[in-house]
């Protein structure tokens, strides 16, 4: 009984240890965290803080099944107090039945009803007259008195402690709470900073752009205007030069009129435009009859193939029709010499004085001769 209450405020020790080293580890990440430049954010840090909620909420739940725990383990405690009280309690009042019994039988000896009166008789008095017994526990009631008041005891100071610690935690939440509200107003200073030099770059590079826009547009209206005349001189120049177009008068060659420039040459006449289409009809009949007789040749190529393998196939069927007979000629072969075997092993048998030579010679002589047939 003694050592149940110790154990719970060992095991309650080594879980407030452990949650205030989980907060201290905690509270150096995101110290850690906070003087890194690269991940440090201007601002509210909403994923942060967000999981600093869902956070929160899963301490406060570790804590409520803690609280639980503890409670469970208070109320094991109580009910085994209880059923050790009932425990002794009934060995106690069967100890005094037991000893109300033997007095009931010890008084109903003749000894021990001797007279109150006059002298004390030892040879007419019974375990009843003894007045004090070895090894009886007087200070019974004092000693459970002072166990009671123990466990009160320690129930005091676990109380005071778990009291101690939530005062205590309450004080570091307080503290973060103050470290983060000054961490906010930090933040709101240089975002208030951040944001007016921001308004401030947007305003000159505002004066920028539109300086930017004004050249721009003045250079693009140039640059329609340059496109615009060369367009014009470009289609002056399409329409008016010779070498554009269909005059074919500009191929003539000046020095002979038998001749034309080449460079200046505007197409053939009729009459060597007809030609062409002539000699260009005669090359595409002879390509098309030149595709005919290499098709009537793969055709003629393609039927040979066809008879090769018809004759191929027939040559294979009479050769496996003659492999059969041949078969079917050795099957009747072997079953005539078993039969001659087995004639021969008969007349051995009806015939015993021949002797085995003879009969070897007669199987033999059955063999030639089914041979020779």
């Amino acid at each position: 009984m003694a050592m149940l209450p110790l154990i719970l405020q060992e095991e309650t020790l080594d879980l407030e240890r452990a949650r205030l080293e989980a907060l201290r580890r905690r509270e150096q990440d995101r110290a850690k965290r906070f003087m890194n430049a690269k991940n440090r954010s201007i601002g509210i840090d909403k994923s942060y803080l967000d999981r600093q909620i869902e956070e929160k909420r899963q301490l406060e739940l570790a804590q409520r099944e803690e609280k639980l725990a503890e409670a469970e383990n208070l109320k094991h405690l109580v009910q085994c107090l209880d059923n050790n009280e009932a425990e002794v309690q009934e060995a106690r009042q069967r100890s005094l039945n037991e000893i109300k019994r033997s007095l009931d039988e010890q008084t109903k000896q003749p000894k021990n009803n001797a007279l109150k009166d006059g002298p004390l008789d030892l040879a007419n008095c019974g375990p009843s007259s003894l007045q004090c017994f070895s090894g009886e526990d007087h200070a019974q009631g004092t000693r459970k008195k002072a166990q009671q008041d123990q466990v009160k005891l320690w129930c005091a100071e676990y109380m005071v402690e778990k009291k101690r610690a939530l005062d205590a935690e309450r004080r570091e939440e307080q503290d973060y709470a103050n470290y983060v509200l000054e961490q906010d107003i930090i933040r709101s200073q240089l975002e208030e900073e951040s944001k007016r030099k921001k308004d401030e770059e947007a305003r000159l590079r505002q004066m920028e752009n539109l300086e930017y826009a004004r050249q721009a547009r003045q250079r693009k209206e140039h640059e329609m205007e340059a496109d615009n005349e060369a367009q014009r001189l470009q289609s002056h120049y399409l329409q008016t030069c010779p070498l554009l177009t269909e005059d074919t008068r500009l191929a003539t060659n000046v020095n002979a009129k038998h001749r034309f420039r080449p460079d200046h040459f505007k197409g053939f006449q009729k009459d060597h435009v007809k030609q062409l289409y002539r000699e260009n009809d005669a090359v595409v009949c002879e390509k098309r009859e030149i595709s005919n007789r290499e098709a009537n040749l793969e055709a003629n190529w393609a039927k040979y193939h066809d008879q090769v393998v018809d004759k191929m196939r027939d040559a294979e069927e009479a050769r496996q029709r003659m492999v059969a007979e041949e078969n079917r000629v050795q099957m009747e072969i072997l079953g005539q010499q078993k039969k001659e075997n087995k004639e021969a092993e008969l007349e051995r048998n009806r015939h015993p004085e021949i002797g085995w030579n003879s009969s070897r010679d007669l199987v033999s002589l059955a063999g030639d001769k089914t041979s020779l047939d």
